[in-house]
């Protein structure tokens, strides 16, 4: 089992090696394989990313322990809120525990999460994560993944840094929603 998510505040140590030529540098045929992989609601249901086929899609891998995703949840509420008739779905997906769903539902709560929420388990978080982990093995986060309606990554965000906050996260899902 690969070491649990960290918080990140700021551009993750190493981020630029995640981009090249301003594109994501994902592994995208992982991703496009979890798509398909259920993800576990936090009322026990399950869900899969490609039930979203045909929306715009941010995918955030969050926990409760990391202080950037705490300020970053009430801004893609906002986001959530303000698009989701547009075509927009936020999906978070928390690398708590299942045996932390209390803490974890009094989070959402507490900062008015409006979207869905689902639990990361290894394979979605192998899938998206892999190749962002830091000198401890572990992958930062936040960490976000914007998806076009076709279900191409568009952009791959990591940490809490200001040149890629909400304003610019904005810019990028209206830009997606705007493109048919």
């Amino acid at each position: 089992m690969a070491p649990a998510p960290v918080p990140v505040s700021g551009p993750a140590v190493g981020q630029s090696s995640l981009r090249l030529a301003g594109k994501p540098l994902v592994n995208e045929k992982a991703i496009a394989s979890a798509f398909d992989v259920p993800i576990e609601g936090l009322s026990g249901e399950s869900f899969r990313l490609a039930d979203y086929r045909g929306k715009v899609v941010v995918v955030d891998f969050w926990a409760t322990y990391c202080p950037p995703c705490v300020k970053q949840a009430p801004q893609l509420a906002e986001l959530s809120r303000r698009y989701r008739d547009r075509g927009l779905e936020v999906i978070g997906l928390t690398s708590d525990e299942k045996t932390d769903q209390p803490k974890v539902e009094a989070f959402i709560e507490r900062v008015g999460i409006n979207y869905r929420i689902g639990y990361a388990g290894n394979w979605i978080s192998r899938s998206f994560l892999y190749g962002t982990e830091d000198e401890t093995g572990a992958p930062p986060i936040p960490q976000l993944f914007i998806f076009s309606r076709d279900g191409k990554v568009v952009e791959h965000l990591v940490g809490d840094s200001p040149q890629h906050g909400i304003q610019y996260l904005t810019e990028v899902v209206t830009r997606q929603l705007a493109a048919d």
